[in-house]
């Protein structure tokens, strides 16, 4: 498969993925894969699932693309389901979580401008995040190699320790506009948010900052629950999605109280293709099968299952002097330190016919789909075993 025309920006690609189905992916050699990388979290129910490829297909029977200066039916409905399931007022569409979170950026200091508080533009963030790659975004993302050469970046932003509750608190000023978060850090390291830490952005909410909950990789069940967030007792003033909203085409959101959505005016923002119908259409479905009685249980279940096994694992090559564990995380956002060289190890698993990924400089990830069976979460954990002994 001819690369010779690809930017390199993602650096070589030796693996070419041809066909998917559930928790399954084959090259083109007909290599069969486990896939605990699932596109980065956005297929949350695997490859080819039924409900939302038949979802796509009766929406491309009907309508593919229409400007958004029309009401789309599949974005109306996406957008009163979205409020419902996590307690908000408005939704604005994009196409991915960085242009959700950079509009999120952009609502929240125009709304302190409609306040009447033009100055109050500031936006903190945390050490290890990350938002996105575009402008605002990248600012806001407390990793120096995302913005490293791509300066000067917009001004008004800072990082702050992680779950530096003493922090926060001393960094708030009447010139914070809002508070940008990861309920987990997902691609700094899997960094679950300390309850200490949620209650210092309570307080920073009640002394008038914003709050803006990331939940592009946490949300849409990924830890158990619709939002990581609302685990922790937080109730944002704005919510990003995107990743699994999609079932795998480009959607993302941003959700918005009351108060903010009201600053907001015809003109202000806007995506041509932000809510394209077929995606919409494959995010009510998404959402269907999320809603589906019991499945919410089940997988938290089967969550508990792959940490205890992944914690007894992790444990057993530990105690033999190995460089293995803890692990962290949450739901299907876990994974286990490990202190060798994280691109040999993924290599040794993709032996083993698996796919993981990496977060942060130290950790192993693996994001299976949320509907991975009992059995296959057993062959996740025999693979993995085998290619730790490799």
């Amino acid at each position: 498969m001819d690369q010779s025309h690809l930017l390199q920006n993602y650096g070589p690609r030796d693996l070419a993925i041809v066909r998917g189905r559930g928790s399954w992916v084959w090259d083109d050699k007909g290599n069969r894969y486990l896939d605990c990388v699932q596109g980065v979290a956005v297929n949350a129910f695997g490859h080819l699932h039924p409900p939302v490829v038949a979802a796509i297909q009766e929406q491309l029977g009907k309508l593919v693309h229409a400007s958004n200066l029309y009401l789309l039916e599949p974005q109306a409905k996406l957008a009163d389901e979205l409020c419902a399931l996590a307690g908000m007022d408005a939704a604005f569409f994009c196409n991915s979580g960085t242009e959700a979170n950079e509009g999120a950026i952009k609502f929240a200091r125009r709304h302190w401008l409609e306040q009447g508080k033009p100055g109050k533009i500031g936006i903190l963030s945390f050490t290890h995040s990350f938002h996105g790659r575009t402008y605002a975004s990248m600012a806001a993302t407390g990793q120096e190699k995302i913005r490293k050469g791509f300066g000067p970046l917009p001004e008004g932003f800072r990082a702050l320790p992680v779950n530096d509750a003493g922090a926060l608190r001393a960094a708030l000023n009447d010139d914070i506009a809002a508070i940008l978060f990861e309920p987990i850090e997902a691609e700094g390291g899997i960094i679950p948010m300390e309850p200490a830490m949620a209650q210092a952005l309570k307080e920073a909410q009640a002394r008038g900052a914003l709050l803006i909950a990331d939940e592009v990789q946490t949300g849409c069940g990924r830890t158990g629950e619709f939002l990581a967030s609302r685990a922790l007792g937080l109730d944002p003033d704005l919510i990003t999605l995107a990743k699994p909203l999609g079932g795998g085409l480009p959607l993302g959101a941003v959700l918005l109280k009351k108060p903010v959505a009201a600053s907001i005016h015809a003109g202000d923002h806007g995506s041509t293709f932000g809510g394209n119908p077929v995606a919409c259409a494959a995010g009510l479905a998404v959402l269907a099968e999320l809603r589906r009685e019991g499945f919410l249980a089940d997988a938290r279940a089967r969550m508990a299952q792959l940490r205890a096994d992944l914690e007894s694992l992790v444990a057993a090559k530990a105690a033999k002097g190995g460089p293995w564990g803890p692990v962290v995380g949450k739901g299907f956002l876990i994974g286990f330190r490990y202190g060798g060289d994280l691109g040999a190890f993924q290599r040794a698993c993709r032996e083993q016919g698996l796919l993981v990924h990496r977060a942060g400089q130290d950790v192993i990830r693996l994001l299976p789909a949320l509907n991975i069976a009992r059995e296959e979460i057993g062959e996740l954990i025999e693979r993995l075993g085998k290619a730790m002994v490799e």
